[in-house]
């Protein structure tokens, strides 16, 4: 890991509800299910492409924090941390499935989570405007499909989901330039392949 990677320690909120969890109150866990449930969905949804398989790894991830709360060493964000699971979870289920291309089947995975006011800004369109939307993002959806796992990952990290390049590199384990490197690779990929479909990016 590159030194120059630096990370936020967890929340005030965070560490109070982490210190009643290990103290012997699992209810406090709820709060952070309910903090980072839909956040963890949505990434997983843009790594794995379908509802199912991001819905089972989105209960897995949390399953998991819950049993390995005690190793979590707190030099991060618990987000972090618990973005790093959800993401080698799907890491493993990608390999398991010996997936090298995955065919997205729903939007959903390309609405990044920062935009908040998205769905309501989508419902102000007109029925025109929505279709137009909605196709661009089905060619955009399948020109992920074709990159390679590794750079449709990290543009779905970065891109879609808006972490910045320390996240990426701390969920990665690898060094911010390496993020850098791969994140140009992968969007001049995609840029590639945009283009042949006709797809102005």
């Amino acid at each position: 890991m590159d030194s120059s990677v630096k990370t936020a320690p967890p929340t005030d909120q965070e560490t109070e509800l982490i210190d009643r969890i290990v103290a012997g109150n699992p209810k406090s866990f709820e709060i952070l299910v309910e903090n980072y449930q839909q956040r963890i969905y949505a990434t997983l949804l843009g790594v794995l492409g379908n509802r199912h398989d991001a819905e089972d790894t989105t209960q897995e991830t949390f399953l998991t924090a819950f049993r390995k709360l005690d190793q979590f060493e707190r030099r991060s964000s618990f987000y972090t941390w618990l973005h790093r699971i959800a993401f080698h979870l799907a890491i493993d289920l990608q390999r398991r499935k010996k997936r090298s291309k995955i065919v997205y089947s729903n939007t959903d995975a390309m609405e990044p989570h920062r935009s908040s006011d998205r769905s309501s800004e989508r419902s102000s369109q007109s029925p025109e405007a929505i279709a137009i939307t909605n196709e661009a993002i089905c060619q955009v959806q399948s020109a992920l499909s074709k990159l390679h796992v590794e750079g449709r990952n990290i543009i779905v990290l970065r891109d879609v989901q808006g972490l910045d390049y320390s996240e990426i590199a701390t969920l990665l384990e690898i060094p911010i330039g390496t993020v850098r490197s791969r994140l140009h690779r992968a969007r001049l990929e995609l840029r590639e392949i945009m283009n042949e479909k006709g797809v102005n990016p």
